[in-house]
């Protein structure tokens, strides 16, 4: 096992992964380039759902699936990638989901004004905690060097904090002594 608390995004997923078992349902909020969405497919979901609102995210992620032997799986629609906002997720997801990961920020190597947007992320996320199911873990990778990314964060952990202590656990975890603004992460847990 590598170093986990040296690169942000394999403490999520490795969180994540503890709560994933084959044949849940998974959503990956933000997809980005692909890379979360494949370790969940690596769990043997029987439905993915994989969110982003960039046409190339989601090209980026079908071309890493389908280089990854998941081509079946996309035809089929075990895996459904989707060009809409995360706050949209319910219009989407059947059921109960398992597992609901949000990698917030801008989509690495493209455009950095564009980015995930504070307003859109709570909706996203109040929208996750509903689809949730018992047990299940939303897992948020905050990103708060620049100034929505800051905002988006404060909105998220004052949200956190105010859900009821009766059905979810939330925990908080920030790298407390690397400078320069580096990823946090946000797990919630629900209950019941």
């Amino acid at each position: 096992m590598s170093n986990l608390i040296q690169k942000t995004t394999d403490t999520a997923m490795y969180m994540a992964c503890g709560y994933m078992k084959p044949g849940g349902v998974f959503v990956d909020a933000t997809c980005g380039n692909g890379h979360d969405t494949l370790a969940m497919m690596s769990m043997k979901p029987s439905k993915l759902y994989a969110f982003d609102i960039q046409q190339t995210a989601l090209e980026n992620t079908r071309s890493l699936l389908r280089r990854s032997g998941y081509d079946s799986e996309l035809a089929s629609g075990v895996i459904r990638l989707i060009c809409d906002s995360h706050e949209n997720m319910s219009s989407y997801v059947r059921g109960q989901a398992d597992v609901i990961m949000f990698n917030l920020g801008y989509l690495p190597g493209e455009r950095k004004d564009i980015t995930t947007q504070t307003a859109s992320t709570v909706k996203a996320v109040r929208s996750a905690l509903q689809l949730l199911a018992k047990d299940g873990l939303i897992c948020i990778t905050m990103y708060s060097g620049h100034p929505e990314g800051r905002r988006e964060k404060e909105a998220l952990l004052a949200m956190a904090q105010k859900l009821d202590a009766h059905l979810f656990h939330c925990a908080y975890i920030s790298m407390i002594n690397q400078g320069g603004n580096p990823p946090e992460i946000l797990l919630i847990t629900k209950k019941r």
